[in-house]
This record gives C-alpha cells, sequence and structure tokens, in this order.
C-alpha cells in the first residue's frame, strides 16, 4: 500500500534517536532511492543523523526548505503554528514529517506533554496542519488549537489533507506512494481531529482522538471526517468524548473503518451518500453520554451507527455497540433524520446492541418512502432496548426486500421483532420482508420471530 504503511507499520516499539537510521534507510528504499535531506527542528541535538537546520528554525520554515522525499524531525516542545505543507509543481511531494512519539501509538501511554511534539494553532488562521501535497506522512505529534477554517475553504480542524488542483490522482502515481498518512497522533481540542477532501488511499491509524468540540461557524464536534474521498482506511483509533460523531464519511467510496474505539462520543459513525464502504471489528459505548453536537441545519444524529440517505454495497459487520443516551436512542439506524433516499445492497451481519432508549436496529420512514431495501439483516444479537430490538417501519415505498435470518433478540421492552410492512409477499407473514430461523419472544405480526429464552446477553 502506501510507503510507511509498509516498511513502518509495527514500530510500536520505535525509538525516536536510536531507529534514526533504520528509517532513512527505509524511507530511501521506499522513495526509489530519490536524493533527500534530513531537516531537523528546532536543531541538531533532536537528532545526530540531521542533516539541516531551516531558517527560520520552525516547522513551516523546514517544509518551506524541504524537497519532495524530504525528512523532517521535530523534537519535543510547543510549536505554535499553523503549518501549510502545499506541492506547486511536485515540490515537496511525499514530505514525511516525524514529532518525537513517531511509532509510538497514541492509545498507549502517551501522557507526558513534555515528551511529545505539540503543534497548536490556537488563534492561528488555519489548522495546525494544512496538507494539499500528495502522500504526505504526519507521525507521532499532539495536534491541538484548530478552530479556525483557512482560505482553502478548511473548516476548523487540526489536520485538514485536500486534493490541491495541482496534485495527481492516485492512479498516476506509484502504487506504494499515493495517499496521505496521519499516524500515531493525538488530536485533542480542535474543531474537527482530521478533515479528508477529495483525497485517494488516505490511512489514518493508532490515533488518540479526544474532545474535538471547539465551537466555530462550520461543522465541529468530529473525531475524523471523509468526504469527497476514495480507498481510506481509519483502523485502531481511539475516540472519545467528540460530541457531534467519532467519524463521519460521506460522497465516499471504498472507505474501511475498522478496530476503533469509541466511548462517550456522541454518534460512532455516520454514512451518507457512499459506495462499497465497510464498519467491522469496532467496539463503543456509551455513546451520548457527555452531551451530542448538533451540525449542518441544526440536526443531531440518532443512533450509534447512523446511516442516513443514498448509501450502497455497505457492510456494518462484527461490530459491539451498548448503551446511548438520548438523541443516541438507537444501536443502528437507516434513518430519515438528514433527508430521504434510500439504501440499497446493504449488508448489517453479527453485530451485537444492546441498551438503547428506543431501536437496537431500525429502519425508518422519510415522506412515505422507507430508508432501505434489497439488503440484508443477518446474525445480529440485538437486547436489552428501550422499545424494540429490530423494527422494520411501514412505507408506502420501500422498506421492503431485506433477507432478516438467524438474528437473536430478547429483553427488549416492546418487541424483539416488529415489521410494519403489510405489501408483498414475505416470509413468515405477508409483509415485505424474509424473516427466517429469528428467535424473539415477543414479535409484531406474532410469528415473525421464533420464542426461544436467550441468555447470552447478560
Amino acid at each position: 500500500m502506501n510507503r510507511l504503511h509498509i516498511t513502518l507499520n509495527d514500530r510500536k516499539r520505535f525509538v525516536f534517536p536510536a531507529a534514526m537510521a533504520a528509517v532513512l534507510v527505509l524511507l530511501a528504499a521506499g522513495a526509489n532511492a530519490r536524493a533527500y535531506t534530513v531537516w531537523c527542528v528546532p536543531n541538531t541535538s533532536v537528532n545526530p543523523g540531521c542533516t539541516a537546520v531551516p531558517s527560520p528554525d520552525t516547522i513551516q520554515g523546514a517544509v518551506n526548505s524541504a524537497a519532495s522525499f524530504d525528512i523532517i524531525f521535530v523534537g519535543p516542545g510547543t510549536y505554535h503554528e499553523s503549518v501549510r505543507i502545499t506541492s506547486p509543481g511536485g515540490i515537496r511531494d511525499g514530505i514525511s514529517l516525524f514529532g518525537a512519539q513517531a511509532g509510538h501509538d497514541a492509545r498507549v501511554d502517551r501522557h507526558d506533554p513534555s515528551k511529545e511534539s505539540i503543534v497548536d494553532a490556537t488563534l492561528k488562521a488555519g489548522p495546525a496542519f494544512l496538507v494539499t501535497a500528495n502522500y504526505v506522512v504526519i507521525d507521532g505529534f499532539t495536534v491541538q488549537g484548530g478552530t479556525v477554517g483557512s482560505t482553502v475553504g478548511s473548516p476548523g480542524a487540526g489536520i485538514y489533507i485536500a486534493r490541491s488542483g495541482t496534485t495527481t490522482p492516485c492512479a498516476e502515481q506509484d502504487e506504494n506512494l499515493c495517499g496521505p498518512q496521519v499516524l500515531n497522533s493525538i488530536l485533542q481540542d480542535n474543531s474537527g481531529g482530521v478533515y479528508l477532501s477529495d483525497v485517494e488511499g488516505a490511512a489514518i491509524e493508532r490515533n488518540l482522538f479526544t474532545n474535538n468540540n471547539a465551537e466555530n461557524a462550520e461543522v465541529y464536534g468530529f473525531g475524523i471526517v471523509a468526504g469527497f474521498s476514495e480507498g481510506v482506511v481509519i483502523t485502531e483509533n481511539e475516540f472519545t468524548e467528540n460530541k457531534a460523531a467519532a467519524m463521519a464519511v460521506g460522497f465516499t467510496e471504498g472507505a474501511t473503518l475498522t478496530k476503533n474505539t469509541s466511548e462517550n462520543d456522541g454518534a460512532f459513525v455516520i454514512f451518507e451518500y457512499t459506495t462499497g464502504c465497510q464498519f467491522s471489528h469496532n467496539q463503543g459505548k456509551n455513546f451520548g453520554h457527555e452531551g451530542v453536537i448538533a451540525f449542518g441545519t441544526h440536526v443531531y444524529p440518532d443512533a450509534a451507527v447512523d446511516i442516513g440517505p443514498d448509501n450502497s454495497s455497505l457492510e456494518i459487520s462484527y461490530n459491539e455497540l451498548e448503551n446511548g443516551t438520548a438523541p443516541i436512542s438507537n444501536g443502528i439506524a437507516f434513518t430519515n433524520i438528514y433527508g430521504g433516499g434510500s439504501n440499497h445492497l446493504l449488508n448489517v451481519v453479527h453485530n451485537k446492541i444492546k441498551q438503547f432508549p428506543d431501536y437496537g436496529i431500525v429502519a425508518k420512514v422519510h415522506a412515505g418512502t422507507g430508508m432501505l431495501y434489497n439488503s440484508s439483516i443477518i446474525d445480529n444479537g440485538v437486547y436489552d432496548n428501550g422499545r424494540d430490538g429490530i423494527l422494520i417501519e411501514a412505507a408506502e415505498h420501500d422498506n421492503f426486500g431485506i433477507d432478516l435470518f438467524d438474528n437473536n433478540a430478547s429483553g427488549n421492552a416492546n418487541f424483539d421483532c416488529k415489521d410494519e410492512t403489510t405489501y408483498g409477499t414475505g416470509t413468515p407473514l405477508p409483509t415485505g420482508n424474509t424473516w427466517f430461523n429469528n428467535n424473539g419472544i415477543l414479535n409484531s405480526p406474532a410469528g415473525l420471530c421464533t420464542p426461544v429464552t436467550l441468555h447470552e446477553h447478560h
């Protein structure tokens, strides 16, 4: 995949000074042995392998001095900057910026600010990092104070990455070099953590996103927002107290969100207008417990996993979702709160969902039209929710052609299994959907699920 994603993927024990020579060898090989300079900020004491110090002696000074595939090491300290990494004519493509905690997983033992390279954009005219160059790597920083938008149209963010009019699409690049990366970094106290706009092949891995709720005139309260992008990989990140959502993905193709954790965020993830995305093997709890921020047209998310309009070929699988507080009232919702537009060819498979105020899994209706059709809800465990375990709402159109197989539901206050649709020739009753081999004690209509008492959710 990407240059550093391959060569430095297992660097969790990477020591900043000692491993410099090995890193340089790997980078040289990954960059096809291009000539490069190693810049150090604030001075050569950062590492004995440094070859240059920029003038002025700032991160921005190093970026301005750098050429493509150069390396910038940043020592511990606080840098009050809004760093812009642009690439006119291809210059500065492939720059790698390593903070003092490069290779050190941001989720583990990162509690000493004196050991961090902190980029603080408070009162600066833009994000802490604004990137429009290709395949830039940002590894091992603390990023904070990104609350002000910039002249290129970015919202307030810790890191904002966008394709500029001069960058070359991924398909025209060496496939081993394409895509920006944000690794092993703490993103805190920004309006949003990382924003991706029209980006291909990004990797966001092993970061901590906390309290990115600083108010501004645009959207805020998100850990990661990916829009108009392709092939984004978001994996092994920790999210906490981001009060709109840990992640939001819109107008995006082929995004993979896996092995992330969420606690005390608003929602876990919001999907709108996506194709071929995956949300799998994630764990989250206590959604909305620290409050929820409205965004856009003052709409609050209503589920841990909120699936808005017009998603296709989306897989939601092997996730564990536990405990919500209103307005995060549902576990997984095909929701109408963002407007109408049905979802199709979606698979909701082998998730465990429990203790939400309203529904475990719900397909809602917008202006008479259902939010889901020709999809599957299979082998999920749905327990102890305040209203229904699984609900398919009545609709004049859609909310039909859904296969519901092998789901286990119990302990839900009203019904374990409920299908309000009344048209079609579904099984076992004339609903618009096929129910087969599901377990649930309380059903509407009667006989929808098999009344088997379940205990594995306790």
